[in-house]
Order: structure tokens, then C-alpha cells, then sequence
């Protein structure tokens, strides 16, 4: 067999395409309409053009009915928003759990060895903000706790008010909190304030306690005067001199 001396090469049609692009673009400024007039490179101009206005759009196939993993509404029942819980997901978990009206004392979840754990008061900010409450060191004293934010950990340790019927039911409880604070902080859109993250890694359920008189919030925290409150609410403006 006569070798004439190519080597033959397989490139996907659209590479050949594209690669046709470049001798339009690499024209000399000065010969471009001497170029351009020769019907070689108009041709080549023309390819050009459609392999960049033309490119292929890849159609994504229809889900598979008979996939076991795709979800079927019941027959003749309207899909949901969104599919159901999947069995066993620790969102499942959250979902379905019976709810109760307090908690158990003692009561464990997550990783909770070790000596190195944080003591936590809940209260429900009356302010209307997103703070879980407040956590300090064992040894030391409720006024250099911190107004945090609670990051659960999905399927190791959620929030201990997920398991009561209202989010409030735990309010003046307190636990011992195992985890380690965030390197970043959660922003609370309400309140126009940035708080520390906590990340709970496991906690155990101390019992009720009574209310703190420690100051709610970060330290920073603007106090916000009452709707329709002024600064002259004790100096009243009297009106003008013969003025009824």
C-alpha cells in the first residue's frame, strides 16, 4: 500500500469547526479586504460564523418512569412541591418524631464525651431576633456568656426544641453544649446584627433553671425605642403665644 505520508487524526466535527476560525482572525489589518475578496476565505469566514452561531444544544432525556429512585405521584393525585422525605434522612427524622411538651432530664444526643463542653441557658429573644440564647464555660459566670446563634449538625445533634410540639417550650431550660464556635457569624436580618455562630456537636439536657438578669443580645446591641417614642417624650413642645 502507497504511504503518502499523512497521518490521519480524528477531531469532533465542532473542533474542526472552531479551528477554521482562527486564518480569519489572524488576516493582516492592512490585506483584510484583498483576503477577504478571495472566495478560499470567504468560504472559511462563512464556516466560521455558523460553527460560532450554530453550536449544538444538548437536550437532557426525560427521567426514566420505571427508575425505582424517581419519584411517581399517586394516580390521580396532583405531584407535591417538592417529593417526600426519604425514610431514615435525619430530615425525615425532624418530620416525623413524635413531639413533646417538655424534655427529659439526662437526656443525650450526639457526641457528648468529654470534659470540654460549653453550659447553655435558652430564651427566646423578645425582640423578635433569631439568637438561640446563651452559652459560657463551665467556670465562668453568666455575665460573660455569649448571645449566640445555633448551627445544628443534621443526623448527629439538632436543636433541643425540635423534639417538643413549640419552638418556646424549652425556654429557661438548660444544657450542657459539646462543639466549638464557627469562624464565621450569622447575620439576623431582623434585628440588623451579626451574632456568633455555635456549632452543636452534642448536648445534654440539664433541666428547667430560672430566667437570667443578664442583658439579651450581642453586646453591641442597639436598644430599640417603642414605635411612635421620642426624645422630647418629657419636653413637651408648648405652642406659640396666643396660638389656641
Amino acid at each position: 500500500m502507497m504511504n503518502t505520508g499523512r497521518t490521519k487524526s480524528w477531531l469532533p466535527p465542532y473542533v474542526l469547526l472552531m479551528s477554521s476560525c482562527f486564518p480569519v482572525f489572524l488576516l493582516k489589518k492592512n490585506n483584510f479586504k484583498e483576503n477577504m475578496s478571495s472566495p478560499t476565505h470567504a468560504l472559511v469566514g462563512a464556516m466560521s460564523a455558523l460553527a460560532l452561531f450554530s453550536a449544538p444544544v444538548l437536550a437532557q432525556e426525560p427521567p426514566n418512569p420505571n427508575d425505582a429512585t424517581v419519584y411517581k405521584a399517586p394516580e390521580g393525585q396532583v405531584p407535591p412541591v417538592a417529593p417526600p422525605l426519604r425514610k431514615g434522612s435525619p430530615l425525615e427524622h425532624l418530620a416525623n418524631d413524635p413531639k413533646y411538651t417538655s424534655l427529659a432530664v439526662g437526656y443525650k444526643e450526639g457526641h457528648t464525651e468529654g470534659t470540654d463542653f460549653w453550659i447553655a441557658h435558652r430564651l427566646i429573644d423578645p425582640d423578635g431576633g433569631q439568637g438561640w440564647g446563651w452559652v459560657r464555660k463551665p467556670d465562668q459566670r453568666w455575665g460573660n456568656a455569649r448571645w449566640i446563634a445555633l448551627q445544628e449538625t443534621l443526623g448527629v445533634a439538632v436543636a433541643p426544641h425540635r423534639h417538643l410540639q413549640k419552638a418556646e417550650m424549652d425556654a429557661n431550660w438548660e444544657f450542657k453544649f459539646w462543639g466549638k464556635f464557627a469562624t464565621y457569624k450569622a447575620y439576623d436580618p431582623r434585628l440588623d446584627e451579626q451574632l456568633p455562630v455555635f456549632v452543636l456537636e452534642g448536648y445534654e439536657v440539664l433541666g428547667q433553671a430560672a430566667p437570667l438578669t443578664v442583658k439579651v443580645g450581642p453586646p453591641d446591641r442597639i436598644e430599640h425605642r417603642p414605635s411612635g417614642a421620642s426624645s422630647r417624650d418629657n419636653r413637651p413642645i408648648l405652642s406659640d403665644p396666643g396660638v389656641d
